[in-house]
């Protein structure tokens, strides 16, 4: 890596992926590891292990019928109007609820070997560009203003999402069951979304490392098209000039070859990340698509019920959450995409090799051709095979949830007519 003054992420990162470990671990997800520094005691380790089964556990069945249990109390309400918004939190609830299942069954069967394949892979790739980059220092300053925006928009959510709470226990009755058990499942939503997101977040990650690999990549191709175009002065047909051409074309074949490798290195991280997952990325996209619908309807009953004067704290707070949830779905997709133009980036990189077919160079022709197959070759993977993560992707969903959320406020309005 270039020499210079280390920027603040470089000082503190260490600290940042620790307390991102720290933080899964409380969530039962100990497997969770952004960069690992040490080993575990194995006496430590199996005690977090088994802590994780046990809280995961504990989501999954024991307060789920805890709730189904209580939920003719959960749903009682006087008012029809807001038993609508009851049922539409519930539904949005359920879907992180499947979501947290099937991350806790990925966990369990074969997120493990995917997650230690993955870490090894991008510890490789980080400790190569670390020894051979010498570029510009954009790649990296892009990877770290993904990083702290992705960092503010969780911390955000969640101090939204905490306010909230404490707004709903604010208005409850101290003899209304049904109050307590909706303070409860506030909780226990929060708990949820806390449990998808630490794997959203991991795969964030990973994704945008990916792409700050394939930036640094790109800065070194441009290095080598730059030795390329040097090497036209020795084509002249003398002896000398001719072996010195020979020589510098070795070497310059040996540098694609490797920048080559590392590209195929990156491609399956950003596959491996993909398939490890899918599935969780696709259970996102349906949260996402249920909390717009939620969050847009919540600030609307509000709206439509109160006053700006009376209730200004609910409407700000989940005004905000609407917003913060749609960006950090958002930049994950953007992150995908970007990675998809680096992509493409590099294709037009390689056919500008070709400017340079005069020289009549046999080797570094075979070796331009087998890199530009190899880029050519390359396809985005897929969510589960049905769907491409990129922003459609988002504006499908958010115009959905504008259909539904159109479709409720009719219902509202028939109920606020035939109250």
């Amino acid at each position: 890596m270039c020499d210079g003054k280390q920027s603040f992420w470089e000082r503190h990162q260490y600290k940042f992926f620790r307390y991102g470990h720290i933080y899964a671990s409380i969530y039962g997800q100990v497997i969770i590891d952004y960069v690992p520094q040490q080993p575990l005691r194995p006496a430590l380790k199996a005690l977090l292990i088994a802590y994780s089964h046990v809280f995961s556990l504990m989501l999954i069945v024991v307060l789920p019928c805890y709730f189904g249990y209580n939920y003719r109390w959960l749903m009682a309400t006087d008012d029809r109007r807001m038993q609508l918004v009851l049922y539409v939190s519930f539904a949005n609830t359920l879907i992180k609820y499947a979501t947290v299942i099937v991350t806790y069954m990925e966990i369990m069967f074969k997120f493990k070997a995917s997650n230690q394949r993955c870490t090894l892979q991008r510890v490789s790739l980080e400790a190569a560009f670390d020894a051979s980059y010498h570029g510009s220092r954009w790649p990296m300053k892009s990877f770290e203003k993904f990083m702290y925006i992705k960092f503010g928009l969780i911390n955000m959510m969640m101090i939204t999402q905490v306010c909230g709470i404490f707004a709903v226990a604010g208005t409850v009755d101290g003899d209304s069951d049904g109050g307590k058990l909706r303070f409860q499942f506030a909780i226990y939503s929060f708990v949820l979304w806390n449990y998808t997101e630490n794997m959203a977040d991991y795969f964030y990650y990973m994704s945008s490392c990916v792409l700050k690999y394939l930036r640094q990549l790109h800065v070194q191709l441009h290095s080598a098209l730059g030795q390329l175009g040097r090497l036209a002065p020795y084509s002249q047909r003398h002896p000398m000039r001719r072996g010195m051409l020979l020589m510098k074309c070795c070497r310059l074949c040996d540098r694609i070859a490797v920048l080559r490798r590392r590209f195929t290195q990156i491609h399956a991280l950003h596959l491996g990340s993909m398939r490890m997952h899918q599935v969780q990325l696709l259970g996102l996209m349906l949260t996402t698509l249920i909390n717009n619908l939620t969050n847009f309807f919540t600030i609307f009953n509000l709206l439509a019920t109160q006053s700006m004067a009376g209730v200004p704290f609910p409407i700000v707070a989940s005004g905000l959450y609407a917003l913060c949830f749609y960006l950090d779905t958002y930049i994950v997709t953007l992150v995908i995409e970007y990675i998809k133009t680096e992509q493409a980036r590099l294709v037009l990189t390689m056919r500008r090799f070709c400017d340079y077919s005069s020289l009549d160079l046999p080797n570094l022709s075979q070796e331009v051709e087998h890199f530009s197959l190899l880029l050519m070759q390359y396809r985005q993977p897929m969510l589960c095979g049905l769907l491409h993560l990129d922003r459609r992707l988002i504006y499908l969903i958010s115009v959905t949830a504008f259909s539904y959320f159109i479709t409720l406020v009719q219902f509202d309005i028939y109920l606020r007519i035939t109250k």
